[in-house]
């Protein structure tokens, strides 16, 4: 693939990683919070995270996804997305 090996890029990934596990962490300990129980808590993340993974580009993919969402772009605004690509 010959990407370029730059200590730039590489403290840039785990930048972007540690920040994704820390929004992935935050969250679901705010739908801990705000919700009645766990069990609630964890309908509620599964249901955002089927929609994260919906637009993340691996259930739709990208080509099929742009003229559903031209105008709005959710599909850039996936944290996800950002990360694996």
């Amino acid at each position: 693939m010959c990407f370029e090996w730059t200590l730039a890029k590489f403290f840039w990934f785990y930048f972007v990683s540690f920040m994704s596990f820390l929004y992935f962490t935050y969250y679901g300990m705010m739908t801990v919070a705000l919700t009645p129980n766990q069990q609630v808590a964890a309908v509620f993340a599964g249901a955002f995270y089927g929609l994260f993974n919906l637009f993340s580009g691996f259930v739709i993919p990208r080509p099929v996804s742009v003229g559903y969402f031209s105008g709005k772009k959710a599909e850039t605004l996936n944290d996800s997305l950002l990360i694996l690509s």
